[in-house]
C-alpha cells in the first residue's frame, strides 16, 4: 500500500474520533469560584456556561442565548440579563429555592431577540442557576443550566435607570385551566376561568379586573358573580393580579404577578372552533367559545405528559358551548364540532382525543372537514388534535454507543494500519534481498 493511501486512512480515523471527543465534552460542566467584585453600583459584562444538557440539547441551547450577561447592581439589589436569540423559544424561567419562581422583567430588541432580566440575591448569582425554555417548533419544554463567570466579570458603566420600580427576588405564581387567548360571538356571556397563586407555601389571593380595550384606551368593564357580558366587538383582556408581603420590589413594594388572557368578541363567533346543531340538541342562542391551550394551562401539561408515546406533533383545544344566560350548556346528544388544527397537518392523517374528568384520554372518530377537523360528539372540554408518531430521541446510553463502537473502529482500524505498514516494508526488505 502507497503511503498516501495509509496517510488518508488515517485522516479517516481523526475524522471519526472528533465528532466523539466534541460528544464527551459537551456534557461536562465547567465550575467557577465565588468571587466578590460587585464592589460598586453598576453595570457588568459576564460571561456564563451552559450545563445540564448533552448532545443536541446542548448544542441547542448554546446556540439561541448570547453567550454573555449583564449584572446590575444597585445597593443590595442585583440583577442578571440573559438575552435569547430566537423568536421559537418561549417562557424562560428560572425557579430556585423548593420551586419559588424568580421575578423579571423582558424588553425586546426586535421580533427574534429579547431580554429576560432576573432578580436574584448576591448568594444566588454564584450558584448554578436552573431555567427551563418551550421550544415551539419541537413543542417540548427544554431545562438546562446557566453559571455565571464571575470571575472575569468587567465594570462597564452606571446604572442607566436605577429609579424604576424592578421585580422582587421571587413572585407569586398563577394557574389555572384556562387558556390564553378565546374566541366567541359578540353578545354572549363570558365566564372567567379560576385561577390560584402559590408563592412557595404561601396561598396568594388573585384580584381579577376586566377591561375592553377601545384604541389606546382601557376600558373597566363591571363583573357580577365571575361573569361578564361582551356587548361590543373587539378584545377584552382579563387581567389575573397575585400579590405578597414576603418579598419587595426595588422600591419596596409588594411583590406581585399579572396573568393576561385575551378574549376576542366577534360578530359571527371565532375561526378556531364552530359548531352546528343538525339535530336541536341544544337550545337556541347558544354560542361557543373556544381556546387553544399553551404550556401555560396546567390541562396542557397534563395532557403533554400522556401524549409522549403517542405523538410529538399535537394541539390541545378547550371548548365550551354556553346558554344565553352565561352558564355552560349541556347537549341531550351528538352535536358537529369543527375544530381549526395547524395548516401543516393532513386532515387524512389526523386522530382526535379527548380527555374526560378524570384525566383519561379516549379516542374519539373524526373526519376531514377542510380546514377544519370534524367531529360528531355530545361532550365539551378538552379536545386533543394530533398526528400519531412520536419523534425517536437519542437517548444517553445511546450516544455512549456510538462513542464506544467508533472507538472500537477505530482501534480496529489503527490495527489494520500497522499490519499493513509492517506487510510493506517487510516486502521491500525481501525485495531488496532478493535484488
Amino acid at each position: 500500500m502507497k503511503v498516501k493511501q495509509i496517510s488518508s486512512i488515517f485522516i479517516i480515523v481523526l475524522m471519526l474520533f472528533i465528532p466523539c471527543t466534541i460528544a464527551l465534552s459537551a456534557g461536562q460542566q465547567v465550575v467557577y469560584a465565588q468571587s466578590d467584585i460587585f464592589s460598586m453600583d453598576g453595570e457588568y459584562n459576564v460571561s456564563y456556561s451552559i450545563g445540564g444538557q448533552s448532545g443536541i440539547g446542548a448544542n441547542m441551547i448554546a446556540k439561541y442565548f448570547d453567550n454573555n450577561a449583564i449584572v446590575e447592581k444597585i445597593g443590595n439589589n442585583y440583577y442578571a440579563s440573559i438575552t435569547q436569540l430566537s423568536s421559537s423559544m418561549q417562557n424562560l424561567s428560572l425557579n430556585l429555592e423548593d420551586g419559588k419562581q424568580v421575578g423579571y422583567s423582558i424588553t425586546y430588541s426586535d421580533a427574534n431577540k429579547k431580554t429576560y432580566r432576573f432578580t436574584l440575591s448576591k448568594e444566588n448569582l454564584s450558584k448554578e442557576l436552573p431555567f427551563s425554555v418551550f421550544v415551539a417548533p419541537r413543542d417540548e419544554t427544554f431545562y438546562f443550566t446557566i453559571r455565571l463567570n464571575l470571575a472575569n466579570a468587567t465594570r462597564i458603566g452606571d446604572i442607566e435607570d436605577a429609579t424604576t420600580d424592578r421585580p422582587a427576588e421571587f413572585v407569586p405564581v398563577i394557574s389555572t385551566t384556562s387558556g390564553n387567548e378565546y374566541e366567541t360571538v359578540q353578545g354572549s356571556v363570558f365566564t372567567i376561568p379560576e385561577a390560584k397563586a402559590t408563592l412557595g407555601e404561601e396561598n396568594c389571593k388573585v384580584r381579577i379586573l376586566v377591561y375592553y380595550l377601545s384604541g389606546d384606551k382601557k376600558i373597566e368593564v363591571s363583573v357580577t358573580n365571575n361573569q361578564f357580558a361582551l356587548d361590543e366587538i373587539g378584545e377584552y383582556n382579563v387581567v389575573y393580579r397575585a400579590e405578597s408581603s414576603q418579598y419587595k420590589s426595588l422600591l419596596g413594594n409588594n411583590t406581585f404577578t399579572e396573568k393576561i388572557i385575551k378574549i376576542l368578541s366577534l360578530a359571527e363567533g371565532g375561526t378556531l372552533a364552530k359548531f352546528e346543531d343538525p339535530d336541536g340538541v341544544l337550545d337556541k342562542g347558544v354560542s361557543i367559545q373556544a381556546s387553544r391551550l399553551t404550556e401555560e394551562s396546567t390541562i396542557y401539561n397534563t395532557v403533554a405528559e400522556q401524549m409522549k408515546t403517542i405523538a410529538t406533533n399535537f394541539e390541545v383545544f378547550q371548548t365550551s358551548l354556553i346558554n344565553t344566560d352565561g352558564s355552560k350548556a349541556t347537549p341531550l346528544g351528538e352535536y358537529v364540532l369543527y375544530i381549526k388544527a395547524k395548516s401543516t397537518y393532513d386532515r387524512n392523517d389526523i386522530v382526535v382525543y379527548y380527555m374526560a374528568e378524570n384525566g383519561s384520554l379516549i379516542k374519539i372518530s373524526s373526519e376531514n372537514g377542510g380546514s377544519y377537523v370534524k367531529i360528531n360528539t355530545d361532550k365539551t372540554g378538552t379536545f386533543i388534535v394530533c398526528i400519531p408518531g412520536v419523534d425517536f430521541v437519542m437517548p444517553m446510553w445511546g450516544y455512549a454507543l456510538i462513542i464506544l463502537g467508533s472507538l472500537v473502529l477505530i482501534a480496529a482500524l489503527t490495527t489494520s494500519i500497522v499490519l499493513i505498514v509492517k506487510k510493506h516494508k517487510k516486502k521491500v526488505l525481501q525485495d531488496n534481498a532478493n535484488s
